[in-house]
């Protein structure tokens, strides 16, 4: 059975969601104190909670009967888009991963038996950025939208000339075909940089975007850095397949400085790890496996190129993707990434 705290409770509201009753047993002794205080037993329980109260904290186990952890988040996005929210799971499987994010939209993974000191940080970081930062949806609402190209269409073979166009080069690579001024003005930070080596990412790429966008092509970190300085792009598909290591310590840098630069990794495996490691310290936006097909890969787009330019329009939001930073970085790339403050000036005086 829910158990719920009193609406006029001026603390901040946190709701557990778990069907071990042990387990919600410890989340009360731990955090009574502290916050207005929610258990739910089920996912509907959650979801009903929800409906009737304001909650700023979500945390939801993933393994639960009728309705899983993401799948109650997922709701919750839909429903409360204010509420932060974090998966715990002691069963870490890849379906739970690639669902928290592309689904649920987390802030935080973690995975049981979570120490405590981690799961205090974690939601008293979660807590103070949902009482900070508006709810996206109203933000969104009080302000007039702008138009994003829209790419969910079923996309039609690119001529060839284009995808002969879009072949990698030793720097980074101009749009396909020049736009009109009237698209460039349209397209100005709704770019994208494709980062990958993979000459068939290159081509659906420029298959989805069907020429309304620009497509960046770079193939190593100088390369993203420039085409950041240079063309300001919103989103960056970044393919981890090489040289892993150095590629998530981009992608944590980058939403470090960078936060309302939206990223989509992309990758022939799923791996439990290497995906946690890109929610919590990369804030990845969606997760994509390889082959890319192009449709899938346009819904992706739209998607990150409208969560950009939210993030553009409410600043006060980006701290909802603050990550974990990843350790110092040393040589090349320590050198390329101490870059980015002159980057996120040029951004912001733009």
């Amino acid at each position: 059975m829910a158990v719920a705290m009193p609406a006029n409770d001026a603390r901040p509201q946190i709701l557990f969601v778990d069907d071990e009753q042990r387990v919600l047993n410890s989340m009360r002794i731990m955090f009574r104190r502290e916050y207005g205080l929610h258990l739910a037993a089920s996912g509907s329980e959650a979801l009903d909670i929800v409906q009737r109260m304001p909650i700023d904290v979500i945390v939801a186990d993933h393994r639960m009967p009728l309705m899983t952890g993401v799948e109650v988040l997922t709701h919750v996005r839909q429903s409360s888009p204010r509420t932060v929210r974090i998966l715990l799971t002691g069963y870490a499987d890849l379906d739970a991963v690639e669902g928290s994010i592309n689904e649920g939209e987390v802030f935080r993974f973690l995975t049981k038996p979570c120490p405590p000191d981690q799961l205090r940080e974690t939601i008293a970081l979660a807590a103070r950025i949902a009482r900070k930062a508006e709810a996206p949806g109203r933000a969104e609402s009080s302000r007039r939208p702008e138009s994003v190209p829209q790419l969910e269409a079923a996309p039609s073979p690119a001529p060839a000339a284009a995808v002969a166009r879009a072949a990698p080069t030793n720097d980074v690579q101009e749009p396909a075909e020049q736009a009109t001024a009237s698209r460039e003005r349209l397209a100005q930070g709704l770019g994208i940089i494709v980062f990958s080596s993979d000459e068939e990412v290159v081509t659906v790429v420029q298959q989805s975007v069907r020429g309304r966008l620009p497509v960046y092509r770079a193939t190593n970190i100088v390369q993203v850095i420039k085409a950041l300085t240079e063309h300001r792009p919103g989103v960056l598909l970044t393919d981890i397949s090489d040289d892993k290591a150095t590629i998530q310590a981009m992608t944590s840098r980058l939403k470090e400085h960078l936060p309302e630069l939206v990223t989509i990794a992309i990758s022939p495996h799923r791996d439990v790890l290497d995906m946690v490691w890109l929610i919590n310290h990369g804030q990845i936006f969606r997760f994509l496996r390889k082959p890319l097909s192009s449709g899938r890969c346009a819904i992706s787009l739209q998607a990150a190129l409208k969560h950009h330019r939210m993030l553009l329009k409410n600043p006060e939001l980006v701290e909802r993707h603050q990550v974990d930073v990843a350790a110092d970085e040393s040589g090349l790339m320590g050198g390329v990434l101490a870059k980015l403050k002159s980057v996120r000036r040029l951004w912001a005086s733009a």
